[in-house]
């Protein structure tokens, strides 16, 4: 009995994986490009990270963000939904509240839109206001 269960499993795992494997129907046209899996090799490609500071570090200065990633505010632990933020120009830069969001917690910040220069405020649970210019740019 056991050793038919073998022949049988020895016969079978070879048409099963055969039946995975493309016929020639199947595989690409000449030319054709056909999806990788090894990771790209240009930086553009890879995912950046955001800029993160600290809000009183902002004050009279410009922050240079790419294009693609966000400016995200370093606020206290608890205060994330009592900050305010504005830009001038919201096709350039728009702020974000942060605060609870299903289950997790996040941070205020500007979402970059497009290449440009903006003036922007963020405003603290506090009521202080501080006042700098975000500069967007390519990678």
């Amino acid at each position: 009995m056991k050793r038919t269960i073998a022949v049988a499993a020895a016969v079978a795992l070879p048409l099963m994986v055969a039946g995975c494997t493309p016929t020639v129907s199947e595989t690409a046209p000449t030319g054709a490009t056909v999806p990788s899996s090894t990771p790209s090799a240009t930086p553009m490609d890879q995912m950046l990270p955001p800029t993160t500071v600290v809000p009183a570090d902002l004050d009279g200065t410009d922050v240079r963000v790419i294009r693609g990633t966000s400016l995200v505010l370093a606020v206290p632990d608890g205060t994330e939904a009592e900050w305010m933020g504005t830009t001038a120009d919201v096709a350039i830069a728009e702020f974000s509240p942060g605060g609870p969001s299903e289950g997790a917690v996040f941070r205020p910040g500007f979402i970059v839109r497009d290449i440009g220069t903006t003036d922007a405020t963020v405003t603290g649970p506090d009521g202080r206001t501080v006042a700098f210019t975000i500069t967007v740019v390519e990678y």
